[in-house]
């Protein structure tokens, strides 16, 4: 309904009608009926008619230059409608101050925010807090969709929940200054590499006594250390290969064996060196036979003793023996 103001003054003198009075059949169009019309604020409240006869409204408009207005329809809607926003410091806003609201929907409810002006650009809802904000969906779910999605807590975010799940279509990245997990069972499935980075100290420590390391691979594994390299176990450590043991250094090799040495070599053994030196306080070869072929080989000994149980045959091109007393029994 139009809202033009009416004129305040009338002309006194009768006027020559150039064109016939206009008709307007109430039947096709709304009717309306106005209970009061302000004088001061043009305000109005009036009643609205559709020509079907049973559509209807009643409508409260607040002054004229605001624009805003409350209309009641038959349908049961309550429509709340304020005026444009202008230059003015908070026009064309709704502003509801309560001790409290009660708020029951029993249907679907469609909100829709748009972005304000410059102050808070880009903002479309802003919601402040002095106390504690909960929400909770009574056996269903819970929906947030964005494009980027920030939580910023001051002090502590927890999140809780039987079942909690992270997933990412492109990278996951976390960082801390500290990162801490405590769980009974882990589990990490990785399908490609797994690297870590820039570790100062990568320590495992295990304080149940049943506790184990086992690596299963099909592949390969490989330590290319920089310094030190050391293993220690406090009981028993086997090394054990399928198809061959190798061990290589530049530099010197030492096996040492505290309570004793064993080299066990089933189908034979080997040694292939430059100079070999036994130095020990006794040693004993217990043997089937025995082989010793050399260019030259020096026995220097305080005492020698070579006993046969049965023959004893020394043979050469000459043979020498050479002593301050040689005892023939």
């Amino acid at each position: 309904m139009s809202t033009v103001k009416p004129a305040k003054t009338y002309p006194d003198t009768i006027f020559k009608q150039k064109t016939p009075d206009e008709a307007q059949q109430l039947n096709s169009g709304p009717r309306f009926n106005t209970w009061y019309k302000g004088w001061f604020t043009r305000s109005e409240i009036y009643e609205r008619m559709m020509p079907d006869g049973l559509t209807s409204a009643l409508r409260i408009e607040g002054p004229d230059s605001g624009g805003a207005a409350i209309v009641m329809n038959s349908k049961g809607n309550i429509k709340l409608i304020t005026g444009k926003s202008t230059d003015v410091a908070g026009s064309g806003t709704l502003d509801i101050n309560t001790q409290g609201s009660n708020q029951l929907h029993n249907g679907r409810t469609n909100i829709q925010y748009n972005e304000g002006g410059t102050e808070g650009a880009g903002e479309a809802l802003n919601i402040l807090c002095y106390g504690d904000h909960v929400e909770q969906a009574m056996g269903s779910e819970r929906h947030i969709k964005a494009k980027i999605i920030r939580i910023k807590a001051t002090e502590e975010l927890v999140i809780d929940g039987q079942n909690v799940r992270i997933q990412a279509q492109g990278d996951l990245q976390m960082s801390a200054s500290s990162f801490t997990t405590a769980q009974v069972n882990k589990k990490d499935i990785v399908i490609g590499q797994n690297m870590k980075f820039g570790a100062g100290e990568d320590t495992d420590l295990q304080f149940d006594a049943r506790a184990s390391k086992v690596i299963l691979s099909p592949g390969n594994v490989s330590h290319t250390i920089a310094g030190a390299y050391k293993i220690k176990s406090l009981r028993r450590m086997e090394v054990n290969a399928g198809t061959g043991l190798f061990m290589s250094t530049a530099a010197t090799a030492t096996l040492q064996g505290l309570a004793g040495l064993i080299v066990n070599g089933p189908g034979g053994m080997n040694l292939n060196a430059a100079k070999t030196t036994f130095k020990t306080a006794d040693f004993d070869v217990t043997s089937a036979k025995t082989d010793f072929i050399t260019a030259d080989f020096d026995i220097n000994s305080a005492k020698i003793d070579m006993t046969g149980t049965a023959d004893v045959t020394i043979k050469g091109l000459n043979v020498r023996l050479k002593g301050t007393l040689i005892y023939l029994n």
